[in-house]
C-alpha cells in the first residue's frame, strides 16, 4: 500500500489482520460522492433510516457499512473521507442487523422539556464533543455492542479513540508518527445511577454545542476578515479582532441577529461602519432599522442597502 494515510488507518482498525467488526456510520448529507461510493461497492451497508425513501432523502441518509480489510472499495471511502468529516468508524462484534437496530436508537434524542431533537451523533465534530459530556448511563446506551468508536480530531492528521472501561469514557488520542499510544485521557469515574433518560440532551450538553458553534464561527470570521478586510485585520492584531468578533455577535444577537450569514454582514458592517455603528447618534437610519419589527434577513437586507448609498456604492 503505497498510501501514508491507508497504511496507518489499516494499523490502527485491523491491527490483528482480518476481522469483520470494523463499521462506519457513512453520512451522506455530507457529501454527494458517499451515497455513490457505497452504490458502487460490493460491501454490506445499510441506511439507518427506516420505510421506503425518497431518492434524495436516500442519498442525504445516514448509512451503515461493514468495511473490510485490504478492499480496494473500503479504502476508497476511507481515503475520500478521512478528515473530511464523511463519518465515524466503529468497531463491534455484531451483524448488520443487529448494529443497525442499535444505532438506530439514538438519531432522535429530546431535551429536558421532553422535544425531540435531530441527533447527528454519526457527524465527528458532534460526537466527539458530546461523549466527554456523558454520564455513565448514557455512555452505557450509547455504547451497547460497541467496542470502541473513532473519530477524526479537531488537530489536523489526529483520531480520536473513544472506548468504556468499568463505566468511564476513555479517550485516546493517535497521530502516524507516533506508533505508541499516548495516555488515555479518562472522563469521570463511577457515577450513581440516577440520571435522566438516556439520550437525553441535558442543558450543560447543549451549552457545550453551542460553545464549539460559537468557537467555530469566531475562526471562520477570522479567516473571513483577513481576507475581506486585510488593512483593518492587520493593524487591529489577532487578539482584539477575536474580541471585536464576540462583540458583534453579542451586539447582532440584541438586535435578533443570530443566523450565521447575517451576523457575518452585521460584523462586516461594524469594521465599515465602526463597532458602535448601531447605537451611534451619526447612524440613526441603522437604529430605525434594527428597531423594526422584522426578520434577521430582512433587516441585513436594509442596513446593506442604506449602508452602501451612504457609501456611495463602495
Amino acid at each position: 500500500m503505497t498510501n501514508p494515510l491507508l497504511s496507518w488507518l489499516e494499523q490502527v482498525l485491523w491491527p490483528a489482520g482480518d476481522r469483520r467488526d470494523i463499521w462506519m456510520i457513512l453520512d451522506g448529507a455530507r457529501d454527494r460522492r458517499v451515497y455513490s461510493s457505497l452504490t458502487s461497492s460490493y460491501l454490506d451497508y445499510s441506511c439507518l433510516y427506516a420505510g421506503d425513501l425518497a431518492p434524495a432523502l436516500e442519498r442525504a441518509a445516514p448509512h451503515l457499512v461493514q468495511l473490510e480489510y485490504q478492499d480496494k472499495y473500503s479504502y476508497r471511502i476511507l481515503e475520500r473521507g478521512w478528515g473530511d468529516s464523511w463519518g465515524v468508524l466503529l468497531k463491534a462484534d455484531s451483524d448488520i442487523k443487529q448494529l443497525r437496530r442499535h444505532l438506530r436508537h439514538f438519531l432522535i434524542a429530546q431535551d429536558t422539556q421532553g422535544k425531540r431533537l435531530v441527533f447527528r451523533y454519526y457527524d465527528p465534530r458532534v460526537l466527539r464533543v458530546y461523549l466527554p459530556t456523558c454520564l455513565e448511563d448514557e455512555l452505557r446506551t450509547l455504547f451497547g455492542p460497541v467496542k470502541c468508536f473513532w473519530t477524526e480530531s479537531q488537530a489536523p492528521g489526529e483520531m480520536l479513540e473513544f472506548s468504556l472501561q468499568r463505566g468511564r469514557l476513555v479517550e485516546r488520542r493517535l497521530r502516524p508518527e507516533e506508533p505508541e499510544r499516548k495516555p488515555p485521557d479518562v472522563f469521570g469515574g463511577r457515577i450513581p445511577q440516577r440520571y435522566p433518560p438516556a439520550l437525553t440532551i441535558r442543558a450543560s450538553q447543549l451549552a457545550r454545542f453551542s460553545q464549539v458553534e460559537r468557537e467555530k464561527f469566531e475562526d471562520w470570521m477570522v479567516v473571513h476578515v483577513n481576507r475581506f478586510f486585510p488593512r483593518q485585520s492587520q493593524s487591529a492584531g489577532e487578539d482584539q479582532l477575536r474580541q471585536t468578533i464576540r462583540y458583534g455577535v453579542e451586539r447582532a444577537a440584541s438586535h435578533g441577529i443570530t443566523v450565521k450569514r447575517d451576523v457575518c454582514k452585521y460584523i462586516d458592517l461594524m469594521i465599515v461602519l465602526g463597532r458602535d455603528f448601531d447605537t451611534d447618534r451619526a447612524s440613526p437610519w441603522a437604529r430605525r432599522i434594527l428597531g423594526q419589527s422584522a426578520s434577521s434577513d430582512y433587516k441585513m437586507q436594509s442596513l446593506l442597502a442604506a449602508a452602501k448609498r451612504r457609501l456611495g456604492n463602495r
